[in-house]
Protein backbone atom coordinates (compact mmCIF):
# COMPACT_ATOMS: atom_id res chain seq x y z
CA UNK A 1 0.00 0.00 0.00
CA UNK A 2 2.81 2.48 0.85
CA UNK A 3 4.51 1.64 -1.75
CA UNK A 4 1.52 2.83 -4.11
CA UNK A 5 1.30 5.34 -2.15
CA UNK A 6 4.49 6.43 -3.08
CA UNK A 7 4.21 5.74 -6.72
CA UNK A 8 1.13 7.96 -7.06
CA UNK A 9 2.69 10.91 -5.92
CA UNK A 10 5.92 10.50 -7.20
CA UNK A 11 3.49 10.52 -10.74
CA UNK A 12 1.78 13.47 -9.71
CA UNK A 13 5.26 15.61 -8.44
CA UNK A 14 6.48 14.38 -11.96
CA UNK A 15 3.40 15.67 -14.18
CA UNK A 16 3.71 19.41 -11.77
CA UNK A 17 7.05 19.32 -13.08
CA UNK A 18 7.18 18.24 -16.35
CA UNK A 19 3.71 20.41 -16.95
CA UNK A 20 6.12 23.81 -16.25
CA UNK A 21 8.64 24.36 -19.04
CA UNK A 22 10.98 27.03 -18.64
CA UNK A 23 11.65 28.05 -22.14
CA UNK A 24 13.81 31.01 -21.56
CA UNK A 25 15.52 32.30 -18.24
CA UNK A 26 17.66 35.09 -18.85
CA UNK A 27 18.98 36.63 -15.82
CA UNK A 28 22.33 38.14 -17.46
CA UNK A 29 24.78 36.66 -14.98
CA UNK A 30 26.66 34.55 -17.13
CA UNK A 31 27.73 38.08 -19.74
CA UNK A 32 30.54 39.90 -20.03
CA UNK A 33 30.62 43.04 -18.40
CA UNK A 34 30.54 45.41 -20.96
CA UNK A 35 29.13 45.37 -24.52
CA UNK A 36 26.36 43.27 -24.91
CA UNK A 37 26.74 43.99 -28.83
CA UNK A 38 29.46 44.76 -31.50
CA UNK A 39 26.76 45.87 -33.72
CA UNK A 40 24.45 48.24 -33.39
CA UNK A 41 22.57 47.92 -36.71
CA UNK A 42 20.84 44.87 -35.30
CA UNK A 43 22.55 42.23 -38.37
CA UNK A 44 24.94 40.22 -35.90
CA UNK A 45 24.12 39.28 -32.74
CA UNK A 46 25.53 40.13 -29.41
CA UNK A 47 25.96 37.96 -26.18
CA UNK A 48 22.77 35.72 -25.85
CA UNK A 49 21.84 36.37 -29.47
CA UNK A 50 20.81 39.85 -28.72
CA UNK A 51 20.37 42.22 -31.89
CA UNK A 52 21.02 46.12 -31.04
CA UNK A 53 19.96 49.06 -32.67
CA UNK A 54 18.64 51.97 -33.45
CA UNK A 55 15.29 52.95 -34.71
CA UNK A 56 15.66 56.49 -34.43
CA UNK A 57 19.01 57.94 -33.63
CA UNK A 58 21.89 60.72 -33.92
CA UNK A 59 24.29 58.81 -32.86
CA UNK A 60 25.11 55.25 -33.28
CA UNK A 61 27.04 53.11 -30.94
CA UNK A 62 27.06 49.91 -29.49
CA UNK A 63 28.35 51.70 -25.35
CA UNK A 64 24.24 52.02 -25.19
CA UNK A 65 23.51 48.66 -24.50
CA UNK A 66 25.78 47.20 -21.89
CA UNK A 67 26.09 44.63 -19.12
CA UNK A 68 26.55 46.20 -15.66
CA UNK A 69 26.71 45.07 -11.98
CA UNK A 70 23.66 45.83 -10.23
CA UNK A 71 23.99 45.96 -6.23
CA UNK A 72 21.71 42.67 -4.55
CA UNK A 73 20.95 41.71 -8.17
CA UNK A 74 24.03 40.35 -10.04
CA UNK A 75 24.79 41.17 -13.73
CA UNK A 76 21.78 43.43 -15.50
CA UNK A 77 20.78 44.91 -19.11
CA UNK A 78 21.53 48.37 -18.96
CA UNK A 79 20.43 50.99 -21.97
CA UNK A 80 21.88 54.30 -21.81
CA UNK A 81 19.78 56.64 -24.70
CA UNK A 82 21.88 59.72 -25.27
CA UNK A 83 19.39 62.44 -25.73
CA UNK A 84 16.52 62.43 -28.53
CA UNK A 85 18.19 59.20 -29.72
CA UNK A 86 15.71 55.92 -29.88
CA UNK A 87 17.23 52.32 -28.57
CA UNK A 88 15.98 48.89 -28.94
CA UNK A 89 17.35 45.25 -28.31
CA UNK A 90 15.27 41.97 -29.83
CA UNK A 91 15.88 38.62 -28.83
CA UNK A 92 14.52 35.50 -31.10
CA UNK A 93 11.85 33.19 -29.00
CA UNK A 94 11.82 30.74 -32.41
CA UNK A 95 14.16 28.22 -31.12
CA UNK A 96 12.83 28.37 -27.03
CA UNK A 97 9.67 28.30 -28.29
CA UNK A 98 9.62 25.46 -30.35
CA UNK A 99 10.72 23.65 -27.30
CA UNK A 100 7.37 23.82 -26.16
CA UNK A 101 5.23 20.39 -24.97
CA UNK A 102 1.62 20.12 -27.22
CA UNK A 103 -1.13 21.21 -23.91
CA UNK A 104 1.26 23.99 -22.61
CA UNK A 105 -0.95 26.86 -23.81
CA UNK A 106 -0.42 29.30 -20.95
CA UNK A 107 2.91 31.17 -21.96
CA UNK A 108 4.10 33.32 -18.88
CA UNK A 109 6.39 36.09 -19.38
CA UNK A 110 8.52 37.96 -16.71
CA UNK A 111 10.65 40.70 -16.30
CA UNK A 112 12.24 43.01 -13.75
CA UNK A 113 12.02 47.12 -14.69
CA UNK A 114 14.45 49.33 -13.26
CA UNK A 115 12.10 52.67 -13.76
CA UNK A 116 14.96 54.94 -13.44
CA UNK A 117 14.90 58.94 -13.18
CA UNK A 118 11.71 61.19 -13.68
CA UNK A 119 12.17 63.89 -16.50
CA UNK A 120 10.03 66.57 -17.19
CA UNK A 121 7.79 67.56 -20.06
CA UNK A 122 9.94 67.44 -23.23
CA UNK A 123 10.18 70.14 -26.29
CA UNK A 124 9.22 67.32 -28.53
CA UNK A 125 7.64 63.83 -28.28
CA UNK A 126 7.05 62.12 -24.25
CA UNK A 127 9.63 60.09 -23.47
CA UNK A 128 9.30 56.33 -22.95
CA UNK A 129 10.19 52.85 -22.31
CA UNK A 130 8.92 50.06 -23.75
CA UNK A 131 8.47 45.95 -22.85
CA UNK A 132 7.15 44.39 -25.78
CA UNK A 133 6.05 40.61 -26.37
CA UNK A 134 5.75 40.24 -30.21
CA UNK A 135 4.27 37.03 -32.17
CA UNK A 136 4.84 35.77 -35.84
CA UNK A 137 1.76 36.56 -36.74
CA UNK A 138 2.67 39.89 -38.98
CA UNK A 139 4.68 40.63 -35.64
CA UNK A 140 1.43 41.59 -33.58
CA UNK A 141 2.67 42.36 -30.56
CA UNK A 142 0.89 39.75 -27.72
CA UNK A 143 1.27 42.30 -24.77
CA UNK A 144 3.01 45.71 -24.93
CA UNK A 145 4.05 47.95 -21.80
CA UNK A 146 4.69 51.35 -21.78
CA UNK A 147 6.13 53.43 -19.48
CA UNK A 148 5.92 57.22 -20.31
CA UNK A 149 7.77 59.64 -18.00
CA UNK A 150 6.74 63.19 -18.45
CA UNK A 151 5.34 65.27 -15.70
CA UNK A 152 3.68 61.85 -14.18
CA UNK A 153 4.80 58.80 -14.48
CA UNK A 154 2.80 55.89 -16.00
CA UNK A 155 2.70 52.56 -17.28
CA UNK A 156 0.15 51.30 -20.03
CA UNK A 157 -0.41 47.80 -21.20
CA UNK A 158 -2.45 46.48 -23.86
CA UNK A 159 -2.69 43.21 -25.28
CA UNK A 160 -4.50 42.22 -28.42
CA UNK A 161 -7.99 41.65 -29.66
CA UNK A 162 -7.16 39.33 -32.97
CA UNK A 163 -8.73 41.51 -35.11
CA UNK A 164 -6.50 44.17 -35.52
CA UNK A 165 -7.58 46.18 -32.26
CA UNK A 166 -6.13 46.08 -28.96
CA UNK A 167 -7.51 45.54 -25.24
CA UNK A 168 -6.32 47.26 -22.35
CA UNK A 169 -4.63 45.76 -19.67
CA UNK A 170 -3.20 47.91 -17.03
CA UNK A 171 -2.70 51.88 -16.47
CA UNK A 172 -1.00 53.14 -13.54
CA UNK A 173 -1.28 57.05 -13.03
CA UNK A 174 1.08 58.97 -10.55
CA UNK A 175 2.26 55.93 -8.33
CA UNK A 176 5.30 54.26 -10.28
CA UNK A 177 8.30 55.30 -7.65
CA UNK A 178 11.74 56.49 -9.18
CA UNK A 179 14.64 54.69 -9.56
CA UNK A 180 12.70 51.20 -8.23
CA UNK A 181 13.19 48.03 -9.84
CA UNK A 182 9.77 46.27 -10.53
CA UNK A 183 8.66 42.55 -11.30
CA UNK A 184 6.47 42.18 -13.68
CA UNK A 185 4.49 39.08 -14.63
CA UNK A 186 2.13 38.43 -17.49
CA UNK A 187 0.17 35.13 -18.43
CA UNK A 188 -0.85 34.85 -21.96
CA UNK A 189 -3.92 32.43 -21.55
CA UNK A 190 -4.35 30.89 -25.33
CA UNK A 191 -7.01 28.58 -24.39
CA UNK A 192 -9.57 30.61 -22.88
CA UNK A 193 -8.27 33.83 -24.48
CA UNK A 194 -7.34 35.78 -21.24
CA UNK A 195 -4.39 37.79 -20.30
CA UNK A 196 -3.24 38.07 -16.15
CA UNK A 197 -0.36 40.46 -14.99
CA UNK A 198 0.89 40.00 -11.77
CA UNK A 199 2.98 42.68 -9.69
CA UNK A 200 3.59 43.46 -6.21
CA UNK A 201 3.18 46.63 -6.74
CA UNK A 202 -0.41 46.66 -7.65
CA UNK A 203 -3.43 45.40 -4.85
CA UNK A 204 -4.82 43.39 -7.63
CA UNK A 205 -4.42 40.63 -10.49
CA UNK A 206 -5.02 42.75 -13.78
CA UNK A 207 -7.13 40.34 -16.35
CA UNK A 208 -7.92 41.33 -19.81
CA UNK A 209 -9.12 39.78 -22.43
CA UNK A 210 -6.64 37.85 -25.29
CA UNK A 211 -6.97 37.03 -28.99
CA UNK A 212 -10.86 37.11 -28.33
CA UNK A 213 -12.05 38.55 -31.71
CA UNK A 214 -9.60 36.09 -33.28
CA UNK A 215 -11.47 33.14 -35.14
CA UNK A 216 -8.41 30.62 -35.22
CA UNK A 217 -8.35 27.38 -34.43
CA UNK A 218 -4.93 27.39 -33.07
CA UNK A 219 -4.28 30.08 -31.38
CA UNK A 220 -1.00 29.02 -29.93
CA UNK A 221 0.53 28.45 -33.24
CA UNK A 222 -0.76 31.33 -35.44
CA UNK A 223 -0.01 34.12 -32.47
CA UNK A 224 3.17 32.52 -30.88
CA UNK A 225 5.49 34.46 -29.13
CA UNK A 226 8.41 35.09 -31.79
CA UNK A 227 10.25 37.60 -29.75
CA UNK A 228 11.20 40.30 -26.54
CA UNK A 229 11.72 43.66 -27.70
CA UNK A 230 12.71 46.04 -25.38
CA UNK A 231 12.79 49.76 -26.67
CA UNK A 232 13.71 53.31 -25.07
CA UNK A 233 13.90 57.00 -25.92
CA UNK A 234 15.46 60.23 -25.04
CA UNK A 235 12.76 62.72 -26.13
CA UNK A 236 14.35 65.09 -23.38
CA UNK A 237 15.69 68.33 -23.05
CA UNK A 238 17.03 68.60 -19.80
CA UNK A 239 18.80 65.71 -19.58
CA UNK A 240 21.64 64.76 -21.61
CA UNK A 241 21.10 60.87 -21.78
CA UNK A 242 18.27 58.82 -19.99
CA UNK A 243 19.36 55.36 -17.75
CA UNK A 244 16.87 52.02 -17.47
CA UNK A 245 17.92 48.99 -16.61
CA UNK A 246 16.33 45.04 -16.94
CA UNK A 247 16.86 41.96 -15.72
CA UNK A 248 15.30 38.14 -14.58
CA UNK A 249 13.43 37.68 -18.75
CA UNK A 250 12.14 34.13 -17.98
CA UNK A 251 9.56 32.65 -20.33
CA UNK A 252 7.80 29.03 -19.28
CA UNK A 253 5.27 27.46 -21.09
CA UNK A 254 2.48 26.14 -18.52
CA UNK A 255 -0.58 23.87 -18.74
CA UNK A 256 -3.10 26.14 -17.06
CA UNK A 257 -2.86 29.51 -15.25
CA UNK A 258 -1.72 28.78 -11.93
CA UNK A 259 -4.68 28.77 -9.18
CA UNK A 260 -3.51 31.26 -6.78
CA UNK A 261 -3.46 33.95 -9.81
CA UNK A 262 -7.22 32.54 -10.65
CA UNK A 263 -7.87 32.94 -6.87
CA UNK A 264 -7.43 36.83 -6.26
CA UNK A 265 -10.54 38.21 -5.70
CA UNK A 266 -10.79 41.74 -5.98
CA UNK A 267 -14.16 42.48 -4.27
CA UNK A 268 -13.29 40.47 -1.86
CA UNK A 269 -10.60 42.77 -1.44
CA UNK A 270 -13.05 45.35 -0.33
CA UNK A 271 -13.86 43.86 3.01
CA UNK A 272 -10.42 44.31 4.81
CA UNK A 273 -9.38 47.07 6.73
CA UNK A 274 -5.52 47.50 6.60
CA UNK A 275 -4.79 50.08 9.85
CA UNK A 276 -2.38 51.82 10.21
CA UNK A 277 -1.95 52.32 7.12
CA UNK A 278 0.95 53.31 6.53
CA UNK A 279 2.64 51.56 9.74
CA UNK A 280 5.36 51.58 12.10
CA UNK A 281 5.40 48.25 13.92
CA UNK A 282 2.19 46.78 13.88
CA UNK A 283 -0.25 46.65 11.61
CA UNK A 284 -4.40 45.16 12.16
CA UNK A 285 -6.04 43.22 9.25
CA UNK A 286 -9.79 42.86 10.05
CA UNK A 287 -12.92 42.46 8.03
CA UNK A 288 -16.82 43.05 9.36
CA UNK A 289 -18.33 40.18 7.56
CA UNK A 290 -16.69 37.17 8.93
CA UNK A 291 -14.04 36.29 6.34
CA UNK A 292 -11.83 33.69 7.65
CA UNK A 293 -8.01 34.68 7.71
CA UNK A 294 -5.89 31.29 6.78
CA UNK A 295 -2.51 33.09 5.61
CA UNK A 296 -0.78 36.11 4.94
CA UNK A 297 2.67 36.49 2.82
CA UNK A 298 4.42 39.88 2.47
CA UNK A 299 6.06 41.02 -0.68
CA UNK A 300 8.13 43.62 -1.37
CA UNK A 301 7.81 45.98 -4.63
CA UNK A 302 10.19 43.20 -6.61
CA UNK A 303 7.33 40.78 -6.25
CA UNK A 304 9.95 38.76 -3.51
CA UNK A 305 8.15 37.52 0.00
CA UNK A 306 9.50 39.03 2.46
CA UNK A 307 7.20 37.41 5.73
CA UNK A 308 4.48 34.50 5.77
CA UNK A 309 2.31 34.18 8.71
CA UNK A 310 -0.11 30.87 9.14
CA UNK A 311 -3.51 31.76 11.02
CA UNK A 312 -6.21 29.87 12.80
CA UNK A 313 -8.89 31.10 10.27
CA UNK A 314 -9.29 34.23 12.24
CA UNK A 315 -10.78 37.82 10.91
CA UNK A 316 -8.93 39.94 12.66
CA UNK A 317 -5.32 39.43 12.85
CA UNK A 318 -1.91 41.47 13.18
CA UNK A 319 0.84 41.57 11.84
CA UNK A 320 4.44 42.80 12.92
CA UNK A 321 6.31 45.07 10.17
CA UNK A 322 9.05 46.57 12.18
CA UNK A 323 11.26 44.89 10.98
CA UNK A 324 10.50 46.01 7.28
CA UNK A 325 12.80 48.36 5.09
CA UNK A 326 10.61 51.51 4.60
CA UNK A 327 8.63 51.29 1.38
CA UNK A 328 5.11 50.24 -0.57
CA UNK A 329 4.33 45.76 -0.03
CA UNK A 330 1.68 43.76 -1.13
CA UNK A 331 -0.06 41.63 1.35
CA UNK A 332 -1.63 38.77 -0.10
CA UNK A 333 -4.54 37.64 2.30
CA UNK A 334 -5.31 33.68 1.86
CA UNK A 335 -8.93 33.22 3.19
CA UNK A 336 -11.89 30.68 3.09
CA UNK A 337 -13.47 32.97 0.32
CA UNK A 338 -10.20 33.53 -2.19
CA UNK A 339 -7.38 35.64 -1.96
CA UNK A 340 -7.68 39.55 -1.02
CA UNK A 341 -4.59 41.58 -2.44
CA UNK A 342 -4.18 44.51 -0.03
CA UNK A 343 -0.92 47.46 -0.11
CA UNK A 344 0.84 48.41 3.13
CA UNK A 345 2.94 51.28 3.27
CA UNK A 346 5.90 50.69 5.64
CA UNK A 347 7.14 54.36 7.33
Amino acid sequence: MKTNIFFILTVLFTVQLTSAQVLLDDNFDNYTLGNLGTDPTGVVPGQGNWLTDFPSSITFQNSAFTITNETSKGKVLTFTAQQYDAIRATKDLSTFMSQRTTGNNVIKFEIDYYTGTQYNIPDRGVPSIGIILLGNNNGVSLVQFYNRLAQYNYIQGYVPTGSGGTNPLIKINNTLPNDTWISFIIYLDYNNKKAYLETSFLNKVMVADFLDLSTSNNLIEDFKPSSINLYADADIFNSPQMVHKFDNIKVTALKDVPPNILSINEQLATKFNVFPNPANDVVTITNNENVRIEQIQVFDISGKAVQSHIFNNENQVQLNVANLASGSYLLHIKTNAGTAMKKLVKK
